[in-house]
């Protein structure tokens, strides 16, 4: 399949672009240095990129909305501004993607949503501000699972998106559309968001480098939600966060979003870490699974190898789980899932519904309480159980400085139906094979990125090695707190012990 594609490329890649075919796999940072150095224009790079989502996406699926003809006359001002002498920020010129339920002024933001398939804003998210200020071109939107809430990118608007290294694959979701721009060399830099993992999986599945903040440090104003919904009622838990193909890239862009706005004050300022990272004064706790829930054997042995790597490069490694109650967690999550997301619908409602959703979700913690009748006084009990739990995951970071463990119990999965539709969302009862063994949907999908959402650590996806099918195989490397620059410091050189590989199309 890979060689199929790749053969695509260079079968129908117009001649011109061919000639540019490197930009499309360099850095966001990259690009734009060339840019302010003249080496190139940005209206070159932006031509390129265009032309590249014009040859690939049909196959792909990735790109919902382009703007061409503002991307090239922003490009175009951009390199008037740079022969004047003028820099306009720290991506001044550079094309990049924005997942399709952030508010974008005069672009259609859909959410993956038929009633919302119209909808044009009239403003920008904060984010979206924040990364034009640096000089950010909006080249276009990405495809997202409906509302944002599915662990595969598929909508009755658009369709789903096909994997980079394999279309009869998933892309994860919710931001899979951004991770495959990535992997297909669509789009330099993109923007997602994540609640059960919708930066990480994707990122995973598609061998790109996806980040997950702290939550609190990047604003969420401006995320579209279900209109009959007035109040975004998710005030906890999901938080919003960049994808790219390296770490320098996620490092550039979350110093220009974690920062609060003239509307947007609440957000906790964090240090941007100027320790210097060295591999053999590094302790790393580190798991190939916890909870009781299985993973595929392939994805174990290339964690253990990549460890592996690790000690024998002077890191002292410790295999250990943090001792905290992951069945507790899950369910909590899915408490909190429940009580703000669902927060319109009546404890009535939920009662009639909760037999079905009981028989269908018996064997899936987080998502028990979804849809279970709810209280005050059952809102202040998950708040205090995660209270606790957050202590405990920072009691046992105090020790070491990550901890590293799979993303999900599968590598990348051929695109599953769902068994039935509830309202807006998919319900699925047909399991996922993990070694021979039948496993369901969520957990084999959403058991390994839940537990880091509710105790808030910030979360850098990273691809470690090829599968022997050519598969992405990533990590989740957690670390406290408010260190996300630290964090993003210290996979930089975890970094160079993963293997290297190329894009599908690179």
């Amino acid at each position: 399949m890979r060689l199929f594609i790749k053969t695509l490329l260079f079968t129908f890649l117009p001649i011109q672009l061919m000639a540019q075919h490197n930009i499309l796999f360099m850095s966001a940072k990259e690009i734009a240095a060339k840019i302010r150095n003249k080496e190139v224009t940005s209206y070159e790079v932006v031509s390129a990129y265009l032309q590249q989502i014009d040859a690939q996406n049909g196959i792909f699926n990735a790109v919902v909305l382009v703007d061409k003809e503002n991307a090239l006359r922003q490009a175009k001002l951009a390199d008037e501004a740079i022969k004047n002498g003028d820099n306009l920020g720290r991506l001044h010129g550079v094309p990049i993607t924005i997942k399709d339920n952030y508010l974008t002024q005069g672009l259609t933001t859909t959410s993956g949503y038929e009633p919302l398939q119209n909808h044009i804003p009239t403003k920008d998210a904060e984010l979206v501000k924040l990364l034009k200020s640096e000089g950010a071109i909006i080249i276009g939107k990405t495809n997202l699972s409906v509302l944002a809430m599915d662990m595969q990118t598929d909508n009755a608007v658009f369709g789903k998106t096909n994997n980079a290294w394999d279309i009869s694959r998933t892309s994860g979701g919710s931001s899979g559309g951004c991770a495959v721009a990535l992997a297909t060399g669509m789009t330099p830099l993109s923007f997602g968001n994540d609640l059960a993992g919708s930066i990480r999986l994707p990122a995973a599945y598609c061998g790109v480098y996806g980040f997950k903040p702290t939550f609190g440090v990047v604003s969420l104003q401006g995320i579209q939600t279900d209109p009959k919904e007035k109040t975004n009622g998710l005030k906890s838990l999901a938080v919003a966060g960049p994808l790219a193909r390296n770490i320098d890239d996620l490092q550039l862009a979350m110093d220009i979003i974690a920062q609060s706005t003239n509307t947007d004050k609440k957000l906790i300022p964090i240090d941007r870490c100027t320790d210097t990272i060295d591999i053999k004064q590094m302790k790393i706790a580190w798991t190939d699974e916890f909870g009781n829930v299985p993973v595929d054997n392939e994805i174990k042995k290339a964690i253990q190898d990549y460890v592996s790597k690790l000690e024998k490069s002077g890191a002292m490694v410790v295999k250990i789980t943090p001792a905290i109650d992951f069945h507790l967690a899950w369910k909590t999550w899915g408490s909190f899932v429940g009580m703000q997301g669902g927060y319109k619908t009546s404890n009535f409602a939920k009662w009639i519904g909760n037999p079905f959703i009981k028989g269908v979700l018996k064997d899936v913690p987080m998502h028990q309480n979804v849809v279970k009748p709810t209280s005050v006084e059952k809102y202040m009990e998950a708040l205090n159980i995660q209270d606790s739990l957050i202590t405990q995951m920072e009691n046992f970071l105090d020790n070491f400085d990550v901890f590293i463990c799979p993303v999900s119990s599968v590598k990348a999965f051929p695109h599953h139906k769902p068994t039935k539709k509830l309202g807006n969302f998919n319900i699925y009862n047909n399991p996922i094979e993990v070694n021979k063994e039948l496993m369901h949907y969520y957990m084999a999908t959403q058991a390994y990125t839940t537990p880091f959402t509710l105790t808030e650590n910030p979360v850098l996806s990273m691809p470690i090695s090829l599968s022997k099918d050519s598969l992405p195989i990533g990590v989740q490397v957690i670390g406290k707190r408010y260190s996300d620059f630290r964090l993003l410091k210290i996979g930089k050189v975890l970094d160079d012990y993963a293997e290297k590989f190329k894009y599908p199309l690179e």
